[in-house]
């Protein structure tokens, strides 16, 4: 059964999330066993614990690497985005892999005692794709620095050791569900002649017509049952720990929002910040322009909140298509939705909003081709004719 099997129930209180289990299907990837329906949930959305910029230093790195090299030349100071993956040294699976956003070369030293070595110190913001535990080193860690164009396949640079990468996980939180309708097989865990409920589960976000907002990867050690504030024979239950890269409380507020439905009115999005404009940007829907509804050739885009990344994709989803709607989260997205063939005209206004907030935003480590000159560029090549108003 699938998610959307278990969307609903008959209580008087609106059903929020279901926890659910992967059952291996090799024959259906999205059937999943239930394990609860629950009403809520409580310390699933933290405020971030650790600074959104850190410093990592690439230790051992070869000189003539091309991150190395990039590093040391004109324009070196920003070098874009870029991936990093650890990998033991007996090709450990699988890796744990890293986003490394809006980097910055702080400084470069040779390796003290290794000729022909050095140090790249790099200011950023750090991500981690590991979603299922927080991420530790291999016992014989290897690093590689890969760019994100999957064109070009040979690591940039690579290391034995990156400083300030593991110490900045917060300790495991605990999460609360609250007013769970257990399934059999989750109640089976519970009793003291049970296996108990351990491994990996996803807690998925619903809104109230039973669609799926955003699913959560979730530990499923139970620490606690008890009956339910919300009474009946509904559970409250503590889980150990969720997952090591939770989402914000604006996350929060933007889900609630959309627990209605998507949105009919443009402009919902501008009062987040970038992490909940982020999490409102996942919630649409991404759409190929020549499957949208051919309306007028001539498009608007509200560039006065086009401020990062997330606000420009949306601004740009509005625009092209309306609310709720999106042509992808990045570049690569942007690029293949903007299929629609037929020649448009877009009257970008506002646009010295986007290019000001933008110019630090550098692409494939180019520092002169800032995510706006992407954009444009982009939108020529897939012949959008662009009025900067």
């Amino acid at each position: 059964m699938r998610v959307a099997d278990f969307a609903s129930w008959e209580r008087e209180f609106p059903l929020r999330y279901v926890l659910v289990r992967d059952v291996g299907d090799e024959q259906d990837w999205e059937a999943v066993e239930l394990l609860a329906r629950c009403v809520d949930v409580e310390g699933l959305y933290v405020p971030r614990e650790h600074p959104d910029r850190t410093v990592l230093v690439l230790e051992g790195c070869p000189a003539d690497s091309p991150l190395a090299v990039m590093a040391a030349g004109p324009g070196g100071r920003q070098l874009g985005d870029l991936m990093l993956e650890v990998l033991g040294r007996n090709d450990d699976w699988p890796p744990h892999v890293f986003a490394l956003f809006d980097i910055s070369t702080v400084a470069m030293r040779p390796t003290a005692g290794a000729p022909g070595l050095v140090d790249l110190v790099l200011g950023t913001r750090l991500r981690d794709d590991w979603e299922y535990g927080r991420p530790r080193p291999p016992a014989q860690p290897y690093f590689e620095v890969r760019s994100t164009d999957q064109r070009i396949t040979a690591p940039l640079t690579h290391c034995g050791s990156i400083g300030g990468l593991y110490d900045r996980y917060p300790l495991p939180q605990p999460v609360q569900l609250i007013g769970c309708e257990p399934s059999p097989a989750l109640l089976d865990g519970l009793a003291p002649s049970g296996g108990g409920n351990d491994g990996w589960g996803q807690l998925v976000g619903l809104d109230r017509f039973g669609g799926v907002l955003r699913t959560e990867n979730f530990p499923l050690l139970i620490t606690e049952a008890r009956p339910s504030v919300l009474g009946g024979a509904l559970l409250d239950l503590t889980f150990a720990d969720g997952s090591p890269d939770r989402p914000t409380p604006d996350c929060r507020r933007v889900r609630d929002l959309w627990f209605e439905g998507p949105p009919s009115e443009p402009g919902g999005w501008v009062g987040f910040d970038t992490s909940g404009r982020d999490e409102w940007l996942g919630l649409c829907r991404p759409t190929s322009l020549s499957a949208a509804p051919h309306g007028s050739d001539e498009h608007h885009l509200d560039g006065r909140h086009a401020t990062d990344v997330p606000g420009l994709h949306l601004a740009l989803g509005e625009a092209f298509l309306g609310p709720g709607l999106s042509l992808g989260f990045d570049l690569h997205w942007l690029h293949e939705h903007l299929d629609g063939g037929a020649r448009r005209t877009l009257v970008w206004h506002d646009a010295e909003t986007a290019r000001r907030s933008l110019a630090w935003r550098v692409v494939r480590t180019d520092p002169l081709r800032s995510y706006f000159d992407a954009v444009l560029e982009i939108l020529a090549e897939r012949g959008v004719k662009v009025v900067l108003d």
